[in-house]
């Protein structure tokens, strides 16, 4: 099993070509999940919420972002006794200045780092459903009443995940195509659909998800998930999955949408490096792990490598930018990274 954790950044932006990056970075060849025998499974009707819906931010309590965050949740479209807020810090507690500015919002401070275990700990919010943001997003202040309308209608999501926006304009370091990798998500055609592959799957800044189906899922899985600042990721990803093979559906609505009002300290080619790295390093530990069906292998990832020197060589003679090589160098090198680990493995 990898020790490597999993950490791919979100995708939106321009629609059909984001998707592509995802495909690029996630896996081309994914395969749908077997069907299911019988009824479909419908949300269960026990716990008895208090709040129709429930908003979480979890926060390693560094980023000036997080009141801007909490306070686009307080001002949303949905009368504010049909929902609550929670933030759950991770690691530490949060300022005193801090908490004097978080309003009505309910704190919870969890010890440990880790964003798996803060999105856990998030859900002992009382909402028939969970929408988790995260503490640089800005929520689109019909977001609430949007995730709500959209789970009334399909009985059958278990998951529905928005829209994450990047703010414009962008840096120059962004190379088109590539905003993924600073978690931006588009969905592309303007109405809701099923997401039924990985690359398909919503990001993390704007996800929403059934209460009862996740504690019937056990909750995140804590073996992923960020831990401080490192690039791990990917318990977005494992719920997903985990929900295919439950028999639920996984929502896309563009109705629900959010800003992500990335740090300007994230915009550099280390991150580029680390979150390509992540991201191909986290698909295949999916793999391992029984989640996905794709098989990141050995003979995949020296298949990819190929892939990669070849495109290198293209891209060479025809001159392109240097930015644009670097991209691929970054890409190349993951999977360079990867057959190394399964090599290594292999030979045990």
């Amino acid at each position: 099993m990898f020790q490597i954790k999993n950490g791919i950044a979100g995708a939106l932006g321009g629609g059909g070509a984001d998707i592509a990056v995802r495909r690029a970075v996630c896996e081309l060849k994914a395969l749908k999940p077997k069907p299911k025998s019988g009824a479909e499974p419908k949300a269960e009707a026990s716990d008895a919420p208090d709040r129709s819906i429930s908003a979480i931010v979890c926060t390693l309590g560094k980023s000036d972002k997080l009141i801007n965050a909490v306070r686009s949740l307080e001002n949303q479209t949905l009368p504010r006794n049909e929902y609550d807020i929670t933030v759950v810090c991770s690691g530490g507690e949060l300022k005193s200045e801090t908490l004097k500015k978080l309003g009505g919002a309910k704190i919870i401070s969890v010890p440990e780092t880790g964003l798996s275990r803060a999105r856990n700990a998030g859900a002992a919010a009382k909402g028939a459903f969970l929408t988790y943001i995260d503490d640089d997003a800005i929520a689109a202040p019909n977001l609430l009443e949007n995730v709500r309308a959209a789970f009334s209608a399909h009985k059958d999501a278990a998951i529905i995940g928005g829209r994450v926006l990047l703010r414009r304009p962008l840096p120059d370091i962004v190379l088109s195509g590539h905003e993924a990798l600073w978690s931006e998500f588009d969905i592309p055609g303007g109405k809701y659909r099923e997401a039924r592959f990985q690359y398909e799957f919503p990001f993390g800044a704007n996800f929403s998800v059934r209460r009862d189906f996740l504690k019937r899922a056990g909750g995140f899985d804590e073996r992923y998930g960020r831990v401080g600042n490192d690039y791990a990721g990917g318990e977005e990803t494992a719920l997903c999955f985990k929900a295919q093979n439950m028999g639920y559906r996984i929502g896309l609505e563009p109705r629900c949408s959010v800003i992500h009002d990335v740090d300007g300290s994230r915009f550099t080619r280390e991150h580029i490096r680390r979150t390509t790295e992540a991201g191909i390093m986290t698909t295949a530990r999916l793999y391992q792990d029984g989640l996905s069906r794709s098989a990141w292998d050995l003979p995949y990832a020296r298949e990819r490598i190929k892939i990669a020197e070849k495109e290198l060589a293209r891209l060479d003679r025809k001159g392109a930018d240097e930015l644009e090589i670097f991209y691929k160098e970054c890409e190349r090198d993951g999977f360079v990274k990867l057959a190394q680990c399964l090599e290594k493995q292999k030979n045990g």
